[in-house]
């Protein structure tokens, strides 16, 4: 049966949806329950080879959770992705519906090439909390640096009294998320037997169940990849530039950054790991302590994949 790939460009109002690519019609429907619901229901999923979109910083959430619940392939895109096949196609106009269709045409010739991974729906409720409490975490930082520069009491005060409030709704969020976790016997095995882990705490452990729904179901070098710690080879000709890394997740690369300088300190395999990179093969400290942060995630997503704690004497592979 032939297969149809479609591209969704997601805005807050409406969703504009191309059905085929280039030669597909676009569509324009509310980005409502309802009229999503309606879209779907009309869907054969037999037919659906799979349904693209960016990430909208949470726009996208009506239609990810109707196609999720009609067991409906679809994947999120990075937005950078899409500027490189924009401009192999060599297109330069941008509206709405040029966009669904170069996500729908995306889709169907390089994302179907790859292979997909099976639909992980993620914790929105738990997801949610974690990321208020990084912009809790954040804007207690930035009152701090403020109230280093103030020279005014009045202004120290008054930057005082809401760093005493961000301090109280952070812990708030702190015991919210524990009660969340401690309801739900699941979250709370995995959680506990992530933090046998030294160096991983709370904290980390939280934002990989509210943020990494993917933990555990993917290889160590696909969740690598997902989350951005994969270095990336440039090389042309003669010259061979620094491998990189980047895009992925950031709000889990920040909490895992922590989370190594805490283990390089504390957890002996992680301390040898680090130290043998740094002192025998001289590499920079910022690129062993990534080579650590990857470590720890491949770690973790094995803890999480066999349901086992931590053995210390058996770290996994980083394959």
């Amino acid at each position: 049966m032939h297969k149809l790939f479609i591209g969704i460009d997601v805005a807050q109002d409406w969703l504009d949806i191309a059905e085929g690519g280039d030669a597909g019609d676009v569509r324009r429907i509310a980005n409502k329950d309802e009229a999503i619901a309606r879209w779907v229901a009309s869907l054969d999923p037999r037919r659906i080879g799979l349904v693209a979109f960016e990430p909208t910083g949470g726009l996208e959430r009506a239609v990810r959770r109707a196609l999720a619940a009609a067991h409906i392939p679809f994947a999120r895109v990075h937005p950078n992705e899409v500027v490189a096949f924009r401009a192999s196609r060599g297109v330069k106009a941008k509206t709405d519906a040029i966009d669904a269709r170069l996500l729908a045409d995306f889709a169907a010739r390089e994302l179907s090439r790859r292979g997909l991974a099976p639909i992980v729906e993620d914790d929105e409720e738990m997801r949610e909390m974690v990321a208020r409490r990084r912009q809790l975490v954040e804007a207690r930082q930035a009152e701090r640096c403020r109230r280093a520069r103030a020279a005014s009491p009045l202004v120290r005060d008054s930057i005082d009294r809401l760093l005493a409030l961000l301090t109280e709704q952070l812990g708030d969020m702190d015991r919210m998320i524990a009660a969340h976790i401690a309801a739900r016997p699941e979250l709370a095995q995995t959680a506990a037997r992530l933090q046998t882990v030294t160096g991983c705490g709370p904290v980390l452990a939280a934002t990989l169940l509210g943020e990494l729904p993917e933990l555990g179901r993917l290889s160590g070098k696909e969740i690598a990849a997902l989350i951005g710690l994969a270095p990336r080879t440039r090389q042309s000709g003669k010259q061979r530039q620094r491998a990189v890394t980047g895009h992925g997740r950031p709000g889990v690369r920040q909490v895992l950054f922590n989370a190594a300088r805490c283990a390089i300190r504390w957890n002996p395999v992680m301390r040898a790991f680090f130290l043998r990179l740094t002192e025998q093969n001289q590499r920079p400290g910022k690129v062993a302590l990534l080579a650590v942060m990857r470590k720890m995630l491949v770690t973790l997503n094995a803890i999480a994949r066999d349901g086992q704690p931590w053995r210390h004497n058996q770290t996994p592979h980083l394959a």
